[in-house]
Order: C-alpha cells, then structure tokens, then sequence
C-alpha cells in the first residue's frame, strides 16, 4: 500500500473533511508502516483544477482531494 493509497481510504472510510492531524492519526492506527511529511503528500493530492501544485509528482488517479482550509482537506 502506498501513502497515497491510505490517504484515499482514510477519507473513503471517514466521509467527512479532515485535518492533516486526523489523517496522521488514523493512518498510524491503521498501519504499522511509518510515513513522512503526510501534510505535505496531502497538499500534492490536490488536482490543478482545485489548486494544486503544478510541480506535485503525485500521479492524477491520486489527485482527488480538495483543499478547504489551511490543513484540511476533503475527498472529491
């Protein structure tokens, strides 16, 4: 499973807007395996048409969420 991967289950499974802190602590529940800089890989989640970063490596079937305030996102 990659970052990106648990990212998208953690708000398919939610179904609500989430903080960056919400997201650290649902995936350190759900997985053993240990991610950095989740903030930052939430940010590149962020398609162009939502305002996302252009310079994000982030593959576009990942891109599904939105921004809606400072450090919280939701599932589009």
């Amino acid at each position: 499973m990659t970052l990106y991967e648990a990212i998208l289950e953690c708000f398919i499974e939610k179904q609500k807007p989430m903080t960056i802190l919400e997201v650290e602590i649902y995936i350190g529940q759900q997985y053993k395996q240990k991610w950095k800089d989740i903030g930052t890989t939430l940010a590149d989640m962020v398609p162009l048409n939502y305002g996302g970063n252009s310079s994000s490596s982030v593959p576009a079937e990942y891109r599904r969420l939105k921004r809606l305030t400072r450090g919280t996102y939701t599932l589009i």
